[in-house]
């Protein structure tokens, strides 16, 4: 009879393994997606995106809320956006920025706790399922850097996250990645004190190269796999992980600085319609184009697109992390989206 219980035991353990069902509850690993939204008009509207694909999402994630130095609170909630939200059952996280490239509101307690008071009042005012914070300081020269603002960072994730808790909801965060990315603008995020206050966190794994830089790879394949390994070893565990993946690209003059951000629609459009080839980096695992404008100027374009999210989707399932976090909706074209229904099925 011992013999059967411990045969009956080890089958049980193996399904369980496998991805059965308890209580009516998957067990199967299944990535979340998210969704960020900016309020926009005209060809990049978030709005029409959201309609169509909502029901592809899991977390709607809309930029709505801008906190400046004295803790006060600027709203820009769309309710026609929140009536689609909940329509599709999604959970909705308003993203959180700064009003202004300041640390005031981190560095005068006052100021923390009015920012958090009225973020946990707008919570409880319209039922929101969590923020996400995306507090981004920029440094005025190459020389300085918000690194002595670290331990008032964690201490705001704190005061936020204790408060959120205590109503059920969820604290969320985007942060820059640590891997080659200049600690100017990185090291303001240490990973391992902020780890016990988020539920989530956005790694925004996009911008290895950007406007102000040389021409080159938006978010390379080998640059991403390194920031997740190390946000892993330096204290976020896998299921706290959402990778950020773009949904855009950058148009420079060929082999110098001084480029602009497009959304990865405009981009194809621009090569269909200028009949360019779009060529394939086999180092970076990333699309780019070259292109002569009207003046005769040549063009250098390099940008994020469904291939590119593909390989983004099996890094996130090699490693089990939490989901992906789309910047941004309106950005896209169709093809994104059925990468998302292939390889993120929602049943």
């Amino acid at each position: 009879m011992k013999k059967y219980r411990i045969l009956a035991f080890l089958t049980g353990v193996m399904v369980f393994l496998g991805g059965c069902t308890i209580l009516g509850k998957s067990l199967t690993y299944r990535p979340m997606v998210t969704g960020f939204y900016v309020n926009s008009s005209g060809s990049t509207d978030p709005l029409p995106s959201l309609e169509k694909y909502g029901t592809d999402l899991n977390i709607f994630s809309p930029l709505w809320y801008h906190v400046a130095s004295d803790g006060s609170l600027e709203s820009q909630v769309q309710p026609q956006a929140v009536s689609i939200a909940r329509k599709d059952k999604l959970k909705i996280v308003p993203l959180v920025n700064l009003a202004t490239n300041n640390s005031a509101v981190l560095t005068n307690a006052t100021a923390r706790t009015a920012a958090v008071n009225n973020l946990v009042a707008a919570v409880k005012a319209n039922n929101w399922d969590g923020l996400n914070i995306d507090f981004e300081l920029i440094p005025a020269s190459a020389t300085s850097n918000f690194s002595y603002d670290r331990t008032y960072l964690d201490d705001f994730m704190k005061d936020l996250h204790g408060k959120l808790k205590a109503l059920g909801k969820e604290t969320d965060m985007s942060v820059l990645p640590h891997y080659q990315v200049s600690a100017n603008v990185s090291s303001i995020y240490d990973y391992s004190a902020l780890a016990p206050y988020v539920n989530h966190v956005t790694l925004m794994t996009y911008d290895k190269s950007q406007g102000s830089s040389p021409p080159g790879p938006v978010a390379p394949f080998s640059w991403v796999k390194q920031n997740i390994t190390t946000a892993l070893k330096q204290g976020f565990k896998p299921e706290q992980i959402s990778l950020g993946v773009a949904s855009y690209g950058y148009n420079w003059p060929a082999g110098q600085s001084g480029g602009f951000s497009e959304p990865t629609k405009a981009i194809m459009h621009n090569a269909d319609n200028l009949g360019v080839q779009v060529k394939w980096s086999g180092e970076y695992q990333e699309p780019f184009y070259y292109y002569t404008d009207t003046a005769g100027n040549k063009r250098e374009v390099w940008f994020e697109n469904h291939v590119t999210l593909k390989t983004k989707i099996d890094l996130v399932k090699k490693y089990r992390l939490y989901g992906i976090s789309i910047w941004r909706l309106g950005f896209e074209d169709p093809s994104f989206w059925s990468v998302i229904t292939t390889n993120i099925p929602k049943t």
